[in-house]
């Protein structure tokens, strides 16, 4: 599977009122020729229909509601193939987004419940992107983003929530989500289903008065601890919490922040955590503010 995600969104989504993911418990279906499509999701299906084969499909009963989207990679003409969706147009070319939909909050992370297997170490890819048009330099920057590998198998319906790792303090104005079956190596018969997705909480705009600066977390990979640096000009209360990849709390500390220089440790072997990426999560009275960071036994 090609490797490049940076986006140009070719499709420019603006609105004024807030909006959350179009059909994102995948409820709507709309049928074309001999295949269904899910409305207002890219994918795969129309550049595989004369093949008679499909790596998109609807399942039923959903997590919710009747249905779910069901991804699997398969061998399309001798090219196997992910299942990939979209939330806008899809490249199925490039298997690149070509557009997302209007959204302009600030979201604090991406929730849903899914179920998947993996074949031969293969994986599949949860990535979405938080945009906004720059009009001065004529292109899109990212405002936040994220990106999840899964892990192992889940034959039951499980909750995820994966936090966004902001990198602006301005609000997006277009959201893409992007779901694949299979990441760079595609394996046949690898598969994820997804259902009730959604953008979930609020990460603020960070105000002059209670400024964290320059946050950084280190070592990564991590093997016994892991250290959260920033600057502040305030004195205030916040928690540091560590969170695994489908959204569980697995450290959360109260601590007290100086003004100037921070430094706050966490041994990890008191977390009894697996190899495998988590996020850093601050949370000051103001901002939330997400870093990722790999721990390796």
């Amino acid at each position: 599977m090609k490797t490049t995600f940076i986006i140009a969104l070719t499709t420019l989504l603006i609105s004024s009122v807030r909006a959350q993911i179009p059909n994102a418990g995948f409820e709507s279906w709309t049928t074309v020729g001999t295949y269904e499509t899910p409305n207002q999701w890219g994918n795969m299906n129309p550049a595989t229909a004369a093949t008679g084969i499909f790596t998109t499909l609807k399942g039923n009963p959903g997590a919710s509601g009747n249905y779910f989207i069901k991804l699997t990679t398969k061998d399309v003409g001798g090219t196997v193939t992910p299942g990939i969706i979209v939330s806008g147009l899809l490249n199925t070319t490039t298997w690149q987004p070509k557009s997302g939909f209007a959204y302009t909050d600030r979201a604090e992370k991406l929730t849903g419940k899914y179920q998947y297997m993996g074949y031969n170490n293969d994986v599949a890819t949860i990535s979405a992107w938080l945009t906004k048009w720059n009009t001065n330099l004529n292109k899109r920057d990212t405002i936040a983003s994220l990106k999840n590998n899964t892990s192992g198998m889940v034959h039951v319906w499980t909750s995820f929530g994966i936090p966004f790792v902001y990198k602006s303090t301005e609000n997006p104005d277009t959201a893409v989500i992007m779901i694949s079956s299979s990441s760079v190596s595609p394996k046949k018969n690898s598969f994820i289903w997804v259902d009730d997705l959604s953008l979930d909480g609020l990460v603020t705009s960070i105000k002059t008065d209670d400024q964290v600066e320059k946050l950084e977390v280190f070592p990564s990979p991590a093997i016994k601890d892991v250290n959260v640096a920033f600057n502040s000009k305030n004195f205030f209360k916040a928690k540091l919490q560590i969170l695994d990849v489908v959204g569980n709390v697995i450290s959360n500390t109260a601590i007290d922040v100086q003004p100037g220089a921070n430094l706050f440790k966490t041994d990890l072997s008191k977390l009894q955590a697996a190899a495998g990426m988590y996020f850093v999560c601050l949370r000051t009275p103001e901002v939330t503010l997400t870093r990722k960071f790999i721990i390796s036994k």
